[in-house]
């Protein structure tokens, strides 16, 4: 199971890693669960049983099946933001899909803003995306809209404690060149967890 000190690790150590996935069958699963959709009223009881399946799915590390449960659960209710939320990490974990991430952990947080777990996943996209400055910005806020969510959300599989937002924090600091907040990021995240690699890895970046 990869976990968000590895995604972050994959910037700090200039690697990209990618994930070698049958895209051509996921995409042809997907159209056909989406053809079977209806018009008809939202089945709540059956997009909770397709989001735990997924989850249970995502634990054992077969994503792929996952991605399949959670697009099945937002099938019988598009307003189903754990599903939503689901996707996106399936996707993250497949294969580093920022876009289709971004969208659905969007969608989860517009369906419920208080799910922690979709900003901590949203602030993972744009901080892997890094296409402008301001995405490591929208990160550190994702962070902490995360933080002041419903705490029940947090914690659940890519990440194991506050430490590990924190570093993720701090790495956002880090590239925008501002050190000072960058440090004291890092001094949150080892006062919790004085093993965090990744807060190591970006102390150790200061000090050179």
């Amino acid at each position: 199971m990869l976990c968000i000190g590895r995604y972050v690790m994959r910037r700090v150590k200039f690697k990209t890693v990618l994930s070698v996935v049958h895209i051509t069958f996921i995409t042809a699963c997907l159209l056909l669960l989406n053809g079977c959709s209806s018009d008809s009223e939202p089945d709540t009881s059956g997009a909770v049983n397709y989001a735990e399946q997924g989850w249970r799915f995502y634990s054992s590390g077969d994503y792929a099946q996952a991605l399949l449960s959670f697009e099945r659960a937002v099938n019988f209710d598009e307003t189903h933001a754990d599903a939503h939320n689901g996707i996106g990490w399936s996707h993250l974990s497949l294969s580093l899909n920022a876009p289709l991430a971004q969208e659905a952990f969007q969608n989860a947080i517009q369906h419920d803003n208080s799910n922690a777990d979709a900003w901590v996943g949203l602030a993972t996209v744009l901080y892997l995306r890094n296409k402008e400055t301001n995405d490591f910005r929208s990160a550190i806020r994702a962070i902490d809209n995360a933080l002041q969510a419903d705490a029940q959300y947090l914690f659940r599989h890519d990440y194991q404690s506050k430490a590990d937002l924190y570093a993720l924090k701090a790495a956002c600091y880090y590239y925008l060149d501002e050190h000072q907040p960058a440090t004291a990021e890092i001094t949150k995240a080892l006062q919790i967890d004085t093993a965090n690699k990744t807060a190591i890895a970006l102390q150790n970046l200061l000090k050179k």
